[in-house]
């Protein structure tokens, strides 16, 4: 859908691009797509003002670099439990030390890290290095302190798939467990 959207911007901004007669223009329109590409960025181009409406893509990966301050972690079985920390992205690494808070202090916590990649709203962590452990808190059995250290190019490395959003400066990473957790965008 979102080519059919590409094609029908470029033809109006490019007069003449697709106007060849009868139902050559069709097919010319679905087997030259490079060719609307290319209208459509000379189209911007010359008209710099609607670019940014233009080569806006509904598939393009968000922003995520920089650092994001967790506020609740919210467990598929229902309960939402206060943490604080820090998670923060470069280009390709990330890291994450959180803490599950109660009204005694903080009780469990997680330091990891890696590489990541970002492909629309698919955010894929691949853990190098972990470190968690803590007491039972609601929806968590006390765990015993574990230390995991992989090296960059390891092929055993866990993949951790998950889905994110980002509304104004909120982070949401929907974990696979169903556990999902909430950012607030700390710094750029």
């Amino acid at each position: 859908m979102s080519w059919t959207v590409t094609i029908l911007i470029a033809a109006f901004l490019a007069p003449g691009v697709f106007l060849a007669p009868g139902a050559a223009n069709a097919a010319k329109a679905t087997a030259a797509p490079r060719a609307a590409e290319t209208a459509l960025t000379q189209s911007a181009a010359a008209n710099p003002q609607s670019a940014a409406t233009i080569t806006q893509n509904t598939t393009e990966s968000p922003d995520v670099r920089g650092s994001w301050k967790p506020e609740t972690y919210r467990l598929k079985s229902g309960p939402v439990h206060e943490v604080t920390g820090l998670i923060t992205f470069t280009e390709k690494d990330w890291s994450v030390l959180f803490f599950i808070v109660t009204d005694e202090g903080p009780r469990r916590g997680s330091g990891e890290g890696g590489t990541y990649t970002l492909d629309g709203d698919k955010l894929t962590f691949r853990h190098l290095y972990n470190l968690s452990g803590g007491h039972a808190v609601d929806g968590f059995e006390a765990s015993d302190l574990s230390m995991k250290v992989r090296p960059k190019d390891a092929e055993d490395a866990p993949a951790e798939p998950c889905t994110i959003s980002i509304e104004d400066d909120l982070l949401t990473i929907f974990f696979p467990s169903g556990n999902q957790m909430i950012f607030r965008r700390s710094s750029d």
